[in-house]
């Protein structure tokens, strides 16, 4: 029973530091989108663009990322 649970308490610490990290990458990526929007405003579209496309990527990540921890958390 021991090692059971030390296994469930090590799975939980892992998601929990996914999502962690993913809150770390959503502040990181509101600061992309809007350098993206504000270079795309200001003509800059040949920087901006390629930046909003990366935003676009980080935040389906961060998306996915957080479903599957979440579930794994509420299976456990």
């Amino acid at each position: 029973m021991k090692k059971e649970k030390k296994e469930t308490i090590r799975e939980q610490h892992k998601n929990l530091a996914v999502l962690h990290r993913n809150k770390k990458l959503l502040k990181i990526n509101v600061i992309i989108l809007s350098l993206g929007l504000a270079l795309s405003y200001f003509g800059q579209e040949e920087i901006g663009e390629p930046m909003l496309w990366l935003g676009i990527i980080i935040f389906v990540y961060t998306l996915v990322s957080n479903y599957i921890a979440r579930s794994a958390l509420k299976k456990l």
